[in-house]
């Protein structure tokens, strides 16, 4: 069964666009009011084998595909990933839409433990100013002290305002050796000359996403210190504009995410769009910007818990296990 979202300023136009996309044969499911929007209506396509229209499979189907296309609208999902993920969901032939909606997240997404990152590689934080690497850094280097490992924090962003003080208090808290470095040759001494129980997390200068010569100085540094990329962005922002950056990013050779500042938004379409389009896996989360809070791990079934929080929550209500 194919199910599709549709919104238009009136009913009837509404109507026109699932006739022109699904055709004739189409089953209306729902139509609502959508606000400033117009008209919302949720149809379905039966499959070519003609299956998936039982009256049982109805009418667990349709409470699961309004509450999973109310939640997304919410979220500002780009209307293409939506209605991949609508569709993933109904699938499922599942009348418990939170775990429909994280086997669709699942199906869509890629999500990658932060436990699966190993101490042989560095691991460099890439991304727009202000989207958070520097405390997400010293996250990291706070997960290594709890798993009783040994971290060594170079920072490449010492030149800025406070950045040398920052980077030394962090380091100082959190039991980190510290090296400043400038450029990737630097870079790949300091790591070169770090000691064999350390891992090595590199914080850089805000970028650009779409400075050819800033991306290529990423990946230049990157290879350098043959390091693992992780882009830190933060949520919040417009999903046309976080996938682009991401797609950006993703140029130089980073494959996975960090989300930040989850406790500071409640629209977390561009994060998701983000994650689309770059192929990008989430490797954990930043709740809060206090280092204390630490980083989270992300999953299907917490990122399915998190987007449907629609109203105002707690931070340490984020991506909670339970």
């Amino acid at each position: 069964m194919l199910l599709r979202s549709f919104t238009a300023k009136t009913l009837p136009e509404a109507m026109d666009q699932v006739r022109s996309l699904l055709g004739d044969e189409a089953i209306i499911l729902s139509t609502q009011d959508d606000g400033l929007k117009g008209v919302k209506v949720t149809a379905a396509l039966e499959a070519e084998d003609g299956t998936g229209f039982e009256p049982e499979v109805l009418e667990g189907g349709l409470e699961v595909a309004d509450r999973i296309s109310t939640v997304l609208d919410h979220h500002r999902v780009p209307q293409g990933l939506a209605d991949r993920l609508l569709n993933a969901a109904s699938n499922l032939l599942s009348d418990d839409w939170m775990m429909a909606m994280a086997a669709a997240l699942d199906h869509e997404l890629g999500f990658l433990p932060l436990s699966e990152i190993g101490p042989e590689r560095p691991i460099m934080l890439i991304g727009p100013s202000g989207a958070g690497k520097s405390v997400t850094s010293a996250k990291l280097c706070a997960c290594a002290r709890l798993a009783g490992a040994r971290s060594l924090l170079i920072t490449m962003d010492s030149d800025k305002a406070g950045g040398r003080a920052q980077a030394e208090t962090f380091a100082e808290v959190l039991g980190a050796r510290l090296v400043c470095a400038n450029d990737p040759e630097s870079v790949a001494v300091a790591v070169q000359q770090r000691e064999a129980d350390e891992m090595a997390v590199i914080d850089t200068i805000g970028s650009n996403p779409f400075d050819e010569f800033e991306l290529r100085r990423l990946s230049e540094t990157a290879e350098a210190a043959e390091a693992t990329l992780a882009l830190v962005l933060p949520a919040g922002g417009d999903p046309a504009e976080a996938a682009d950056a991401a797609l950006a990013y993703a140029s130089t050779g980073a494959r996975t995410m960090i989300p930040t500042r989850l406790d500071a938004a409640r629209r977390f379409g561009g994060l998701l769009a983000a994650a689309h389009v770059s192929s990008m896996s989430f490797l954990a989360a930043g709740v809060s910007r206090h280092i204390g809070a630490g980083l989270v791990a992300v999953n299907p079934v917490s990122l399915a818990r998190l987007l449907s929080t629609c109203e105002p929550f707690e931070p340490s209500s984020l991506l909670a296990a339970d």
